[in-house]
């Protein structure tokens, strides 16, 4: 018989992580993380300057104008499908626990 070897899946996850772990420690070890950091701290400083010279000169002043809001929305279909089970984790621990113990309590007393 011809006996193919199984593939170890533990190791092949453990392998991934273990590279995900060291790109990680690369780029906070690289400064890339403080580099955007500080990117948004000079946009924000150019802002302020430009914020201070409008009032500075009496122009009308509108807080959108001086604030960037940049938000992402990350989410995927599995990270929506992951809260959902979350969800219904959740209600059972909180729900279907309590109701186990009811039914203890009355069988036991």
């Amino acid at each position: 018989m011809d006996k193919s070897k199984k593939p170890n899946w533990l190791l092949r996850i453990l392998g991934i992580l273990f590279v995900i772990y060291l790109s990680l420690t690369i780029a906070i070890n690289t400064g890339y993380y403080e580099a955007k950091l500080s990117e948004k701290t000079t946009i924000t400083e150019e802002s302020m300057r430009k914020f201070e010279e409008d009032v500075k000169n009496g122009e009308e002043v509108d807080i959108k104008d001086y604030v960037t809001n940049t938000y992402e929305d990350y989410s995927s279909n599995t990270s929506k499908a992951g809260i959902k089970v979350a969800n219904v984790v959740e209600k059972f621990m909180t729900n279907g626990i309590n109701d186990i113990i009811d039914i203890l309590k009355k069988l036991f007393t």
